[in-house]
Order: structure tokens, then C-alpha cells, then sequence
């Protein structure tokens, strides 16, 4: 039996925030590869003739002559997922939809495939398998949780890999915070998982050994659990630039936390985890309160993040704006807050609720939701929030969003907090140094070095380049953080110049209540 596996490309619409999960420049790359439908096609079982498609880095195929459709999607990519599956239908084939939004929203999806995941794929696979090619497949599929321990390698023979900057690794599952905007513990629930050493580095093996110098280790909250935290990275830092490896660059999630572990930073740092996603979110005590983002309460935010720094770890950070306790001013104050930080590339949102999260239900409750259109359901592809803000309109949210964003990419900005970075982070040890030593340019290379060339052709761009060039002259032992840092940077600086040249992205604040530039 023949199974077409999609994965449909995430909202990038005129709308966008930002585009920055593909590579900006007039060739498909991924930045991050596909991980969910390499493990889907990893967990099928019996005589399965499986085809992926990642949208991300090709066009779905609309002639391909599969019996079964399946689509995997997050929120992002729900309204696309939709699409798909109805021209598909269109010509007679059985679709199959599943992930994180369906297994949250599955009434929105009612109608939409001839059959419903409705949770972790892995604990119905078997049935599911057997139920395909006895042609007698179900409407749902309900499922409990998965056991990461028996998770089979995923399908990387069958991934367009060279089509994709870095790799992934899904490390653990769940997370024990209770922020009322995430809908990860609505999905995985709030005990951690986690996978086994042994899994985790025979992945990365799989990943080394497909060209991936880029590895992601997606997990929730990377460093919550401690003792299992430092088993995965004594692993790490035994398997990564030994054995004639060459040094590979990981990047995952963690919480603001980890600053107050010097031990768990050096160990990050030994192991190769120099790339570090926290969500900062605001310097607004009172609008973390509101959303129970209690780990980054009664905490010097720059300071915890310049010890993360200076332990060897760039980070990048995440920013929200549109919280109740945010006014007008919200904004100029992130700037301000952003520039104060050793962090490169700050990853701007407005603030959403997602479906079946707390947040929803109070934005239910209080008629806030906005129900015009797909944002209800389908929040978090594009600038407008799916509530109604509480100190300004919607419309001055998302303009304010736009500011905020290009004011923290203007070219003097963004050197002066390269410099800053510059200034405190901490080397790589000797091992994974790469600038003494022969290094196989990694998977997608050639795209990274295509955005650059297209970026160097802006004046404005070329400053940032070469003001960071400089940088890795006086540090060569960072070089390569910087140019990672670095090309995340010309990717978002070029998603927003392409957006702002479209229409409909060119918004404005009202007289009575204008933003201020940044001087």
C-alpha cells in the first residue's frame, strides 16, 4: 500500500510577524527538518510503500497516486493541512490527519479526513497499520501516551535532507510548567518523558553520518529535570567532536532557570549545546503573573541571561507583547529591554490563545475571543492576535509588533548587541573548536551560504556582516557561534524586508497614540 506523508507549510502569509522556520531566498530550505512525519513513517508497520513531503522544502505533489494521504500539522500548519486534504478528497483518496492540533481541536477537523489521530501517534501505530491494510480503517483513533524508550529511529532515508539546514532529535516530552498560553501540557502533559541516552545518540549518529553538523534537540524544557539533563549531556559531550567526529552545533530549550546552574551550563557547554531558546517573554513582572509564568518571577532577567551567555551558550530569546498588564508603552519598554540583553536574535509574538489552553477558556469567558475568520482556531500564523487586548486594539498591537520587530533588526541595533555578545560569551572547548581544524560544510550549507550573498547586496545588511566579521577576528574561538547567530539574524532581517514590501503589511498608529522610534 502506497502512503503519501505531508507535512504542510506553516501560515507565512502578507500578514506574518515574520518568516522564519524556511530560508529566505528564492530556493526551499528548511531550517528545521521535519521530525514528525520521519518518525510517523518509522512507526507504520507492514508493507507500506511510504513517500514524504516536507511543503517547507518541496511542493506537495498532487498526482502522486497514493491510496492513503496523510498529514501531520501543528496550529501553524492547520489551515494549509486543511487545503490539502480536500483536494485530495477531491479525487477520491482517504485522508488521515493527525498531530498536535488535531489531537487538541478535533472538532474543528471534523468533516475534513476519513480519519482522526487524537493524541501521541506511537500507542495506536500497530492498529492503525493492521486497520490499513484490512481496509477497515476507523474515524478516530484515541490515544494514550507514548513510551519513548521503544521510539524507533526516525525515517531519515525517506527525508528530502538536503533541503534542510539542521536536524532533530526529540529528546523528551512534556513540561511540569503551567504557563496559560502553552498548549504543550494541554497536548503532552505536565510530567516529563524521556528518551534514553542510547536512542538519543544513536540518532545523532544517523543525523552525523546523513551530513547534519546542525542538530535541534526538540524537547520542551531541556533542562527542567536535572539528573536527566546531565545523564543526555555527559553523552553528548562523550560522543560530539570524538572518534574523529567533526564538531556539531546543538541547539534546544530550556527555562531561565538553568542560569542559577553553573554546573549544567559547563556541561551544555562540553557537550556542544551552544544554542539556547529561552522564553523571556517581557520585564513586566505583572503581566508574567497574569499568565503564570512563574519561573521567570523575582528574577534579574539580564543578568540571568548574561551568566547563561558568559557560560559559553548564546541565546535566543523569546518576546511577547499584548499581555493585559501591556499598554502603549509596552513596546518602546521591550525595545529597551531587548537592547539590554547579550542576545542577538529576539523572537517577537503577539500574544494568542490557543485552543483547549487556559487562556482560551478565560478569553471565552470573558467574550474576548475574536471570531471573525480562522484566528479563533488557527491563532498564531500571522501578526493578529485571536484576543481582544485589553490597553489597545488589536490593529495597535499588531503595528506595535511591527515596530517592535524592525526596530530591534535596524543594522546599529542589532551591532551593538552582536558586540555585546561578543564581549561576555564563553569559548567552546578545545575539542569542538572548529576554526583549527577541516570542517565538511553541513547539510544546507550551500542554502546559508546563498542567504548571505543575497543579504551582502544590501547595504544595510552588509554592515551587520561586516561589523560581525570583525568580531570573529578579534574572537576566532566564537567564530562560529557568531556566524550561526549571524545568519539567523539575515534570515529574519530578510523575511521583513520582503514583507514590508507587500501591501498590506504596511500599517500605521493612529495620530492620537503613536509609538515613539527608538533614538
Amino acid at each position: 500500500m502506497d502512503i503519501y506523508l505531508i507535512a504542510p507549510l506553516p501560515n507565512f502569509g502578507s500578514e506574518a510577524l515574520i518568516a522564519d522556520k524556511i530560508l529566505n531566498i528564492d530556493e526551499r530550505y528548511a531550517l528545521m527538518a521535519s521530525a514528525g512525519i520521519t518518525t510517523v513513517a518509522a512507526l507504520l508497520e507492514g508493507d507500506f510503500n511510504i513517500r514524504l513531503c516536507d511543503e517547507m522544502t518541496e511542493d506537495v505533489d498532487f498526482d502522486d497516486p497514493s491510496d492513503v494521504i496523510a498529514i501531520s500539522m501543528n496550529v501553524a500548519q492547520a489551515s494549509r493541512g486543511i487545503e490539502i486534504a480536500r483536494r485530495f478528497r477531491a479525487m477520491g483518496r482517504r485522508v488521515i490527519m493527525g498531530g498536535p492540533h488535531v489531537s487538541l481541536a478535533p472538532g474543528d477537523f471534523d468533516g475534513e479526513a476519513d480519519s482522526l489521530i487524537i493524541g501521541e501517534f506511537e500507542t495506536v501505530a500497530s492498529a492503525l497499520s493492521r486497520d490499513l491494510l484490512a481496509d477497515t480503517l476507523q474515524p478516530r483513533y484515541l490515544c494514550g501516551q507514548a513510551d519513548l524508550a521503544s521510539a524507533p529511529v526516525p525515517r531519515w532515508d525517506l527525508y528530502n535532507n538536503d533541503r534542510a539546514i539542521s536536524g532533530v532529535i526529540q529528546t523528551s516530552r512534556g513540561c511540569p510548567f503551567e504557563c496559560s498560553f502553552c498548549d504543550v501540557i494541554q497536548y503532552l502533559g505536565r510530567v516529563q518523558r524521556h528518551k534514553p541516552i542510547e536512542n538519543v545518540l544513536a540518532e545523532a549518529q544517523v543525523l552525523y553520518d546523513l551530513g547534519y553538523r546542525s542538530i535541534n534537540l526538540s524537547d520542551d524544557n531541556f533542562t527542567v529535570h536535572r539528573k536527566k539533563s546531565r545523564v543526555l549531556l555527559e553523552g553528548l559531550a562523550g560522543w560530539n567532536g570524538r572518534e574523529g567526529r567533526e564538531p556539531v552545533q546543538f541547539a534546544t530549550q530550556a527555562s531561565i532557570d538553568l542560569s542559577r546552574d553553573a554546573e549544567l551550563i559547563e556541561l551544555c557547554n562540553q557537550a556542544g549545546v551552544r544554542d539556547i531558546f529561552v522564553g523571556i517573554e517581557t520585564s513586566n513582572e505583572e503581566a508574567l503573573k497574569e499568565v503564570k509564568k512563574r519561573q521567570n518571577l523575582r528574577r534579574d532577567l539580564v543578568t540571568e541571561i548574561s551568566r547563561i551567555v558568559a557560560g559559553g551558550l548564546t541565546v535566543t530569546g523569546g518576546m511577547m507583547v499584548g499581555f493585559d498588564h501591556d499598554d502603549l508603552g509596552c513596546f518602546e519598554r521591550q525595545f529597551e529591554f531587548g537592547m539590554a540583553l547579550p542576545v542577538v536574535n529576539l523572537r517577537v509574538s503577539v500574544l494568542v490563545a490557543p485552543i483547549a489552553t487556559p487562556l482560551y477558556e478565560q478569553m471565552a469567558a470573558e467574550g474576548r475571543l475574536f471570531t471573525d475568520g480562522t484566528e479563533t482556531s488557527f491563532p498564531g500564523g500571522d501578526l493578529w492576535t485571536n484576543i481582544e487586548p485589553r490597553q489597545m486594539t488589536r490593529r495597535q498591537l499588531a503595528e506595535g509588533a511591527i515596530w517592535l520587530v524592525e526596530a530591534l533588526h535596524e543594522p546599529d541595533n542589532a551591532i551593538r548587541r552582536f558586540e555585546h555578545l561578543a564581549a561576555i560569551l564563553g569559548p567552546p572547548p578545545e575539542h569542538l573548536r572548529a576554526s583549527d581544524r577541516k570542517v565538511t560544510p553541513g547539510k544546507g550549507a550551500f542554502g546559508i551560504f546563498k542567504l548571505f550573498r543575497q543579504a551582502a547586496s544590501d547595504p544595510r545588511a552588509r554592515r551587520v556582516i561586516d561589523a560581525v566579521n570583525e568580531l570573529s577576528h578579534q574572537r576566532p574561538e566564537i567564530a562560529r557561534d557568531l556566524s550561526f547567530a549571524l545568519s539567523i539574524f539575515l534570515n529574519s532581517f530578510t523575511s521583513l524586508h520582503r514583507l514590508s514590501q507587500q501591501g498590506s503589511r504596511q500599517v500605521h498608529l493612529s495620530r492620537e497614540q503613536p509609538i515613539a522610534q527608538p533614538a
